[in-house]
This record gives structure tokens, sequence and C-alpha cells, in this order.
């Protein structure tokens, strides 16, 4: 069902203060981003169902209508800009099936203050600027926007006021480079997975620093104090799919340290965050180029939690561009 609500009511302002993230240490230090919400929003316990209520929000552009249209052919309760002063009872338990409100920036000034009701997780959809405008230009629907000035300013206002759902939500995809059908295959796979799939998916994907960083990652695990192959002339122009680059990488005894120390932690948390009623968690590993350290490591961390029967995918973001340097 594909309901279109109204843009009416006003929110709260957000409260509560951030948490330390967590950090990892071998031999120098290893930063573990873990990007946790500003505030509480009633975490759920072990003996409570998995959360069925997502808010669906993002920059415009970015593919909402997209993601909508592919929830509700998978079944999901699907409701287009839901006014925040009807989320609270949107959001009261007793569906029977997984249900996702669209609240973006066409509510106005009172999205700006929304806190999420309990109980409910924040979807966010982002695109690089260029692309949004790219896309923008080629959309007949106004930007709501649009009475900032021209499309840039338009963008840079919506951003503005999107900051505190996107610094509440609970999971970021960047679509710059999804393709329609990839971006409804993520978020079916997020909001409505199949009968009996694990409790948790772990994506662990790599990238390069250099091309900026993974705007979607839950945990970003910074990897270049490890020995760079890209210093090696014969393993410049390999990937960390090739075998010698990967034995070059694994032949520094701080990677072996690394994976272990990462492995056992993400092992441990998958657990709780399961428990906690989470589907999802993406860990990025960065290298400088994205092409040689953090392709070895996300393969090999995706190797050992395979081995404790966990469901994980394993991406590269940039393995396949070439080096800036």
């Amino acid at each position: 069902m594909y309901v279109r609500g109204t843009p009416t009511g006003k929110g709260a302002p957000l409260t509560g203060a951030g948490r330390e993230p967590p950090t990892v240490s071998v031999g120098r230090p290893v930063p573990v981003t873990a990007c946790h919400r500003p505030y509480n929003r009633g975490e759920m316990t072990a003996d409570v169902a998995p959360v069925d209520a997502w808010i669906l929000t993002g920059m415009s552009g970015a593919g909402k209508s997209t993601a909508a249209r592919a929830l509700e052919a998978a079944g999901v309760d699907v409701v287009d800009n839901l006014g925040v002063d009807l989320l609270a009872g949107w959001a009261a338990p007793g569906r029977a099936r997984p249900a996702a409100a669209v609240v973006d920036a066409r509510q106005g000034e009172a999205i700006a203050g929304l806190i999420p009701p309990d109980g409910v997780r924040v979807l966010y959809l982002t695109a690089p600027d260029p692309v949004l405008l790219r896309r923008l230009a080629e959309s007949t629907r106004p930007h709501p926007c649009g009475d900032a000035g021209g499309p840039a300013a338009a963008v840079r206002r919506e951003h503005e006021l999107l900051t505190g759902l996107r610094a509440a939500a609970d999971t970021v995809i960047d679509t710059g480079e999804l393709s329609p059908a990839e971006l409804g295959r993520r978020v079916v796979a997020l909001l409505a997975p199949p009968e009996g799939a694990a409790p948790l998916r772990l994506l662990i994907s790599s990238f390069g620093y250099k091309f900026g960083p993974q705007a979607e990652a839950d945990w970003v695990a910074d990897v270049r104090f490890l020995r760079n192959p890209f210093w090696d002339p014969e393993l410049r122009p390999r990937t960390g799919l090739d075998e010698a680059v990967r034995d070059y990488v694994l032949a520094d005894p701080h990677t072996d340290e690394l994976c272990e120390r990462l492995g056992e932690l993400l092992s441990w948390a998958s657990a709780h965050y399961a428990s906690n009623g989470r589907r999802h968690l993406h860990v990025a590993v960065g290298c400088t180029g994205g092409r040689h350290r953090s392709v070895v490591v996300a393969e090999e961390l995706g190797r050992r939690l395979r081995s404790e029967n966990l469901d994980v995918t394993v991406r590269h973001r940039d393995v396949g561009k070439p080096d800036p340097r």
C-alpha cells in the first residue's frame, strides 16, 4: 500500500550528547570509528520484536521514490510525505508487516527539529552534490527548497534542513554509483529481508581516502599504517585481489594482528547488534587508493567472519579506479 500523507506539523529540537568512538590499537594506533546517534531514541532489548518501522528520508535526487517503489513491491507498507505530527501515531506497534514513511524536506522547517519516535529506525539516502544537481536537472519535479535560489542553493538548504535526520540515521546509503535496480535490492534487503534470513547482514567494504570517505559506513577502519604494495613497482599495477599483493600485505605481522582483533570485535558486536533488532552493519576499510591494503584486509575479514557462520558480503568501491598519485 502506497499512501500519500500531508506536510503538516512541527518537530522537537534535537537533544542529547554524542558518544566517543571506540578505537582498536595494534602496534601503531588503528582508528575504528563507530557512527553513533547523537541522542538515545530508545534502543530495543533482546526480548522485543525486531524493528519493522522505518523513516525513509534523504536528499532530493538521491532515489527515495525508487526506494519506495521497490519496498512497496516487496510488501512493505509505504506512506509518502507523512506529516511529522502524524509520525508518533503511525509508529505505534502492532502492524502485520514492515512499514516505511517517506519524510523529507517537503515538510519545510518542521523537518529540521524532528526526533524519530522510539522504535523507529532511519534510512537516509544521499549522493554527491554534482550527482544530485545532474539528477535534479533531469527531473520535472520542483525542488522542495527551490525558493532558496538556484539549484545549488536549493541543495545547500536541503542539507541544512536534514542535518538532524542525517545524524540520527541508522543506515546511510550513497546512491551516487548505484543503478535503480541495485538501490531497490539494497533497501529491500535492509527493510524486508526474506523469511529465514540471517538476523544480521554484515557488509565489509574497501575504499580509498583519495576518492572520498565511505559515507554510508557504520564503522571505519583506517589501515594506512600497514606496509604499502604501491611502492613496489611490480605490485603497483595489481590489486589486493591478486595473490602476490595479498601475500605481500599479509606478510606484515601487523596485518594478522589487525584482522584478528577486528574480527573478534566484529563477531562480538554483531551478536549484540542482532539481539538489539539490527539487521545490517557496514564496516568500511580504507587505505590511500583503495586498491591494495584495504582490499586485502576486507577480504581477509570476510573470510574469517564467514568461518563463524556470519552472513558477510565484501565489496570494493575503488579497486577498479586508477591511483591519482
